[in-house]
């Protein structure tokens, strides 16, 4: 039987947490492959939003926000400060078809990840960038 999901077939790589990162769940919800890059750490949000849920088996906590925006994701622990998690990031986008990135204007690019070098990698690859303050302005950098 195939699968017959909208964006069946579809990876999106994502480096978003907290509110922004509804929308890799949205993909998700229509049978896109998320991958969630997240720091070495984890994604914060699982534990400063309540209510905390305690796993199933008992072992972990979530909160509820992380449950809801990171449905239907994988994930994958990266540190993007170092030459080796660019390199695994940027094999990622080989093979994806889109990356959405929801962090401070310019953080994957200071990174070694720019539009720009993901196209030399991957030349059909979509990039979407969210900003909670924009992409200009006296806010711009507030995380």
């Amino acid at each position: 039987m195939s699968d017959k999901s909208l964006l069946a077939g579809v990876r999106v790589i994502e480096s978003s947490m907290l509110g922004p990162a509804e929308l890799g769940g949205l993909l998700a919800d229509l049978g896109a492959e998320v991958i969630k890059v997240e720091p070495p750490q984890g994604d914060y949000g699982r534990q400063m939003t309540w209510p905390i849920m305690k796993a199933s088996d008992g072992n972990g906590e979530n909160s509820l926000l992380s449950l809801h925006v990171n449905r239907g994701k994988k994930s994958i622990a990266l540190d993007l400060r170092k030459p080796e998690g660019v390199e695994v990031y940027l094999d990622m986008v080989k093979g994806a078809d889109c990356v959405i990135e929801a962090m401070r204007p310019g953080a994957l690019a200071k990174r070694g990840l720019s539009f720009e070098k993901m196209q030399e990698v991957n030349p059909a690859i979509v990039f979407c960038s969210i900003s909670g303050y924009g992409a200009t302005g006296p806010y711009r950098d507030m995380p």
